[in-house]
């Protein structure tokens, strides 16, 4: 008898201690190591060694995939990129762009042809300037046609005056940083604009 227990306490608390099975599995508590177990049930340790592998397959893949995201991002053409992420966000409101309308045609380009200073003959001081702009401007047929304006003012007006907006489709970058878009103006057609000639 233990020290203050009595006998008849200890023999109603015992309980049965799990027979070690072979191949180290371990038998529940209230079975015989004689009893076969039903083919549903399973040893914890053996439970927790495959959960632990697959833990580690899982890890390793995903590192794997990591790596390899990181790679196809590295590597991706950003123009794609864009218009991938613009189609796959449903929710997402399209990109818009504003384009100059001129002379019944869309501007596309421009350049400076002429920006000289008009000084005075007598005290050199600037009165005016002469300047003239190349408008590049695309019909409804598609085809592009040169005009010219003779001064800022005119060059603005033609710029400002009236404006339409175009949905972007999709962006592109060329290896010398320059960005261009492709766009879908109002009447369905699709055209591609340098990012310089926008808003």
């Amino acid at each position: 008898m233990l020290k203050g227990i009595p006998k008849k306490i200890i023999k109603e608390t015992s309980v049965e201690v799990p027979v070690e099975a072979p191949m180290g599995e371990t038998i529940p508590l209230g079975k015989k190591a004689e009893e076969e177990e039903s083919p549903t049930s399973f040893s914890v340790p053996l439970a927790m060694k495959n959960l632990l592998e697959k833990l580690e397959v899982l890890e390793k893949k995903d590192i794997e995939n990591q790596a390899k995201l990181k790679m196809l991002t590295e590597v991706a053409d950003k123009g794609r990129v864009f218009s991938y992420e613009s189609n796959i966000k449903a929710d997402k409101k399209p990109f818009k762009i504003k384009l100059s309308v001129f002379q019944n045609g869309i501007i596309v380009g421009w350049r400076t042809v002429k920006d000289e200073l008009v000084k005075h003959p007598t005290t050199g001081l600037t009165v005016g300037e002469h300047q003239e702009y190349e408008l590049l401007i695309l019909d409804h047929e598609g085809k592009t046609q040169k005009t010219s304006v003779s001064s800022y003012p005119a060059f603005s007006n033609a710029r400002y005056t009236q404006r339409i907006e175009a949905d972007v489709i999709s962006k592109k970058e060329d290896y010398s940083g320059n960005v261009s878009y492709d766009v879908q103006l109002p009447d369905g057609r699709q055209i591609s604009i340098d990012a310089r000639f926008i808003n």
